[in-house]
């Protein structure tokens, strides 16, 4: 099953993400180092996830916990691309850059 992983640290969308997955029936992981307050809206697919303060520590663990078959919502590009190549990393299919 496909979860979304939120940055809470990071994340201008977190409202319009917990509907979306309200309508699809997913599991949403918001996961903040606690910099930021952030209200989960009450949802029982919805679940917060507090990790150390380090700054990257939200980031790490949105990594190592994301597969190929989940989302990651989130405005940090670094992460981004974390998620990216994990995700093709485990892609049985080529990847093109569009590159000749």
């Amino acid at each position: 099953m496909t979860d979304i992983y939120v940055d809470g640290d990071a994340c201008p969308v977190r409202e319009e993400t917990y509907r979306v997955a309200a309508r699809l029936r997913l599991n949403v992981f918001v996961v903040s180092n606690g910099s930021r307050p952030i209200r989960p809206p009450g949802a029982s697919n919805v679940s917060v996830v507090l990790v150390g303060d380090n700054a990257d520590a939200a980031d790490d663990w949105i990594a190592e916990h994301i597969s190929a078959f989940d989302v990651c919502v989130t405005s940090d590009i670094p992460l981004a691309s974390r998620c990216l190549k994990k995700a093709l990393g485990s892609s049985p299919l080529p990847v093109s850059t569009g590159r000749q």
